[in-house]
């Protein structure tokens, strides 16, 4: 591998068109990426002009927070007030339950 890394290094015509060659495939893939950000932004932009657009036609749906509200006060009590947060980082299990 060296002895094929010398060659081309000892040779200026191989070696400029090695590195002109690597510029435009560089090149290629910076602009390929680009126009796939620019036609995801493209998207984007007409999602929420559609969602703004037609927000009056079609609104979201109210939601009945009594249920949650049932659920979270029923998991309050299985939640600890004390999250002591270095026993979060033993992950390997040899803490002995308590």
């Amino acid at each position: 591998m060296e002895e094929i890394l010398e060659r081309i290094l000892s040779h200026p015509l191989l070696t400029v068109t090695l590195s002109l060659f690597c510029l435009l495939l560089i090149f290629a893939i910076l602009k390929r990426l680009l126009k796939m950000a620019l036609i995801s932004l493209v998207f984007i932009a007409l999602y929420f002009g559609y969602v703004h657009y037609f927000q009056a036609d079609y609104p979201l749906p109210e939601v009945d927070m009594t249920g949650i509200e049932e659920i979270r006060d029923g998991i309050q009590n299985w939640i600890t007030e004390d999250l002591n947060v270095t026993n979060l980082l033993e992950v390997n299990g040899s803490r002995i339950p308590e």
